[in-house]
């Protein structure tokens, strides 16, 4: 078994009591479980609910040995614990892996962690299994809660439209992970009431509940709506819920009822069912205008949106202002060549820091034409002013460039003629030109 490393040990120290030294300890690297379709349920792992487990493997989940826990009356002693996770990707799909460490010398129920180190070392024990259970179970063909066939009425591993349906499982929690000998949890019809570590003599006065693996076909979960799942690389998936679950077709008869039930009360309760569709639907986009607008409850909704429209009320009349800014730029840059209300439609599409930059190109350019004497644009600075707007923008404005040097040179041949008209003939001609 290797030691850990100085990294690792810091991290194992993290969650030891006692400081552990690298001789101490026993590490090894496990993969968990993926993102990959799980053929037997028909379902996936969600990369949401992935990250999550990767995170509680981080902060630590225990190790145990093939999932005492399962047996209601039985207790269950850790060997060891997770101490960091990654996520990697693999063939497309992502995989979670676990690194775990057992301290040497530890032993319990006539089983040590050396003996397991040894195992692991040698090649006999190679398979673990993950415990976890799953809170949300959500449709892949319509999004809806799979088990509410209110909400959905597909049918996992039947074809859609060309696509298959699927469970994906995108929440819930990890609760450990077992060294397993056969290839994973084969049992089925098991009964065990709580899950926590209390003495059997405490648990026979609480009600057991019977547990039986999950058929295919069930559509509903009562209860906590909770599903035990044992996966493993080499036994598979085995998952687990009360029996009070309904398959289906008992599903579809509830909804349909029965001959003593009157035309008016199927009525009635499908107008419920479409009712609570209805509500998930709205609920659902509720959800993400809250998360778009970065609040946790409908109440703040109403106030978070006042605010926006304040916040786009001032926006709009700064806009103004800068375009009208703008264009008076654009005046006393280029005269009246310059079509004021062409140059406001266009800036109209355009967002406030652009206008702004187009205003200070104007801006500029008719600080240059002023200097100059407001006759001469030179053209350097036409170029330069050119190259910085946009396409439409550009041709525009060279269009306006070219009529602004006609009307100069309109101009200056109108001065020439006069000073020939009227000053004296003693000014040398060098002057008039």
């Amino acid at each position: 078994m290797a030691k850990p490393t100085s990294e690792q040990l810091a991290k194992i120290n993290q969650k030891a009591l006692q400081p552990l030294t690298d001789d101490q300890a026993h590490v090894f690297q496990a993969r968990i479980i993926g993102t990959k379709r799980i053929d037997k349920y028909k379902m996936k792992v969600t990369p949401n609910f992935l990250r999550k487990m990767a995170d509680q493997v981080k902060e630590g989940v225990a190790l145990l040995v093939d999932h005492p826990w399962q047996k209601w009356d039985a207790l269950s002693f850790p060997y060891g614990r997770t101490f960091d996770s990654r996520i990697v990707e693999e063939g497309g799909e992502l995989e979670l892996y676990g690194d775990h460490y057992m301290a040497k010398g530890f032993e319990a129920n006539g089983i040590s962690t050396d003996q397991l180190a040894t195992g692991i070392d040698s090649g006999t024990i190679f398979d673990t299994s993950a415990g976890f259970i799953t809170t949300k179970h959500n449709c892949s063909i319509c999004g809806g809660d799979y088990f509410r066939g209110a909400e959905c009425s597909h049918m996992r591993g039947q074809e859609y439209d060309g696509k298959e349906c699927l469970v994906l499982a995108d929440d819930g929690y990890i609760m450990e992970n077992s060294i397993v000998f056969d290839g994973g949890y084969e049992g089925a019809g098991i009964t065990r009431g709580s899950l926590s570590m209390k003495p059997p003599e405490e648990s026979e006065s609480q009600q057991k509940t019977e547990y039986e693996p999950l058929p295919l076909d069930a559509k509903s979960l009562d209860g906590d709506g909770r599903v035990f799942y044992f996966f493993s690389n080499k036994g598979g998936m085995n998952a687990f819920v009360s029996k009070q679950h309904q398959t289906l077709e008992q599903a579809k008869t509830q909804a349909e009822g029965d001959d003593t039930v009157t035309e008016e009360q199927k009525a009635t309760l499908a107008a419920a069912q479409t009712q609570t569709i209805a509500l998930t639907a709205a609920n659902s986009v509720l959800g993400q205008v809250r998360a778009a607008l970065g609040v946790e409850n409908d109440a703040d909704i109403t106030a978070k949106l006042a605010t926006l429209s304040a916040q786009a009320t001032d926006g709009a009349v700064y806009k103004t202002k800068v375009t009208e800014q703008a264009c008076g730029a654009g005046v006393r840059a280029l005269g009246e060549a310059f079509n004021t209300e062409t140059m406001k439609a266009m800036l109209s599409h355009l967002p406030v820091s652009e206008i702004e930059k187009i205003g200070a190109t104007y801006e500029a350019q008719a600080q240059a034409a002023l200097g100059g004497g407001g006759l001469v644009i030179p053209r350097v600075i036409s170029l330069i002013f050119l190259q910085e707007l946009p396409m439409v923008q550009r041709q525009l404005t060279r269009r306006l460039l070219v009529k602004r040097h006609q009307n100069n040179s309109k101009q200056r041949q109108r001065k020439r003629l006069e000073l020939m008209l009227y000053l004296p003939s003693k000014i040398p001609a060098e002057v008039i030109c």
